[in-house]
């Protein structure tokens, strides 16, 4: 059953990724993040009444709260508003399959060092092939980066910016959101206790979205409040929140807790592969050989770790 929540987790990723990066052309990427997270909210605590899980939260120690609040507020406030903003720059293809491959091979690492998880000469391999993978997605010339992107852009018709083609700001976008995450889940494997896939939620997703509501208000000194979003963007910005970030979070906790961190980060990476052909379809993004190449590397990387 937790490889099954993995796999379900990975497909509303894929779906909201995309969704969001065309969103994050019209609104500030902590702004989405701040407005899914509350809308999930509401999904969250009505799945803990139902499901009976409120005596999980009343006995759970100060320590293992802690612990949850701190995975939100990296993984959603520094990890996902980060890669909201640099799909919205770089393009999902470029953004997506490397951050999620590296994302993995640092979880499996961790998993095994800090966590006690088998270690295995298999995830020495796939890293390897992430790391190739990585390369080849995010070193592509500027040129040919910027010429497709205008192409597409400009055949969309959206009124849309293209992704910016700085190679090295790519890289980092990618290693510090994938660090993000990677603290967040083994921060969220370690430190869960006895909570549930749903009451675990109900602690880190509304932590992350408060913080950076707030932070950003703070930031903006209140300015950010007159360009909130309206009307059918806000509907689906909401309808996101409660698909694809209070199911899929759901289903993530539970594939971590029943699966383990490696196994789980493994199949929820396939989310990529799902998302870059909802980029072509929804963001008018055109494929490169390149993307394709470190694609299949990334996969393979992943896959290896999972068969081993």
């Amino acid at each position: 059953m937790g490889e099954a929540a993995a796999l379900a987790s990975a497909v509303t990723w894929a779906g909201t990724s995309v969704i969001l990066a065309r969103l994050g052309v019209r609104y500030a990427a902590p702004v989405l993040s701040s407005l899914r997270l509350l809308a999930a909210t509401p999904f969250i605590l009505l799945l803990v009444i139902v499901t009976g899980s409120e005596s999980q939260l009343r006995d759970a120690p100060t320590s293992v709260l802690f612990a949850m609040v701190a995975s939100g507020l990296v993984g959603y406030g520094l990890g996902d508003t980060t890669y909201i903003r640099s799909m919205g720059r770089f393009g999902v293809q470029r953004m997506a399959p490397p951050t999620t491959a590296l994302w993995v091979a640092l979880s499996a690492a961790g998993g095994i060092w800090l966590l006690d998880e088998p270690f295995s000469w298999g995830l020495i391999a796939g890293g390897a092939l992430v790391v190739g993978g990585t390369w080849f997605i995010v070193a592509q010339s500027a040129a040919t980066v910027t010429a497709r992107a205008a192409e597409a852009l400009a055949a969309a018709g959206a009124g849309m910016t293209a992704p910016a083609p700085s190679t090295p700001l790519a890289i980092l976008a990618i290693v510090a959101v994938a660090l993000a995450w990677t603290v967040a889940t083994l921060v969220l494997a370690g430190g869960r206790g006895d909570l549930g896939a749903p009451t675990a939620g109900l602690v880190r997703i509304p932590a992350g979205g408060l913080a950076i509501g707030l932070a950003v208000s703070v930031g903006t000194r209140g300015t950010i409040l007159r360009r909130l979003p309206r009307g059918r963007d806000l509907a689906l910005i909401g309808a996101l929140g409660i698909l694809g970030t209070g199911m899929g979070s759901v289903l993530y906790i539970f594939a971590v807790a029943e699966a383990g961190v490696a196994r789980a980060t493994v199949l929820n990476s396939t989310s990529p592969l799902l998302a870059l052909p909802l980029s072509m379809l929804i963001l008018r993004e055109r494929p490169t050989g390149r993307i394709g190449i470190g694609t299949v590397f990334c996969v393979a990387g992943t896959a290896t770790v999972l068969l081993t």
